[in-house]
């Protein structure tokens, strides 16, 4: 069984900005430490495209692991797909669309939660749990973003 987990944010930001600094994965831990994340390497470092694969540390629990994951979609300003190919997160699929709106860029951030073995039960407390790291992310993201335009 699989649970899907929606979140959203709006940047007072061009797409174009937001898009390229939300896909380079090396500025996850800007704004994504308060989950756990602690460091990234991007393989290639650059360009980002279809094929690129993101290693990336969490802590949790005070239980470190480690997961690997390869960019499957990549159409810029628009949507970036990236699945999970080894390791223990339970984020399975994750969809960033971008978008412009009045004031900025929406992201919409679109993720296929899945835990398995005896952790299957909590799926549903996890997906809560994971909804709530993201809408912290977005606002760290947003905040990051607009201070730095500033």
């Amino acid at each position: 069984m699989a649970t899907s987990v929606v979140s959203s944010v709006v940047i007072a930001r061009p797409v174009e900005e937001v898009f390229a600094f939300v896909t380079d994965a090396r500025n996850n831990p800007q704004w994504q430490a308060s989950s756990g994340l602690r460091r990234t390497e991007q393989i290639p470092e650059e360009p980002v495209g279809v094929g690129t694969r993101i290693t990336e540390v969490w802590r949790f629990m005070g239980i470190e692991s480690e997961s690997v994951g390869e960019v499957t979609e990549y159409s810029p300003n628009r949507t970036y797909t990236r699945r999970s190919i080894r390791g223990g997160s339970p984020i399975k699929q994750g969809t960033l669309s971008f978008e412009v709106v009045e004031g900025g860029a929406r992201v919409v951030a679109q993720l296929t939660v899945e835990a398995g073995g005896l952790f299957a039960i909590a799926e549903p407390l996890l997906a809560s749990n994971i909804q709530r790291s993201f809408e912290t992310g977005f606002a760290q993201l947003k905040a990051l973003l607009e201070r730095q335009a500033a």
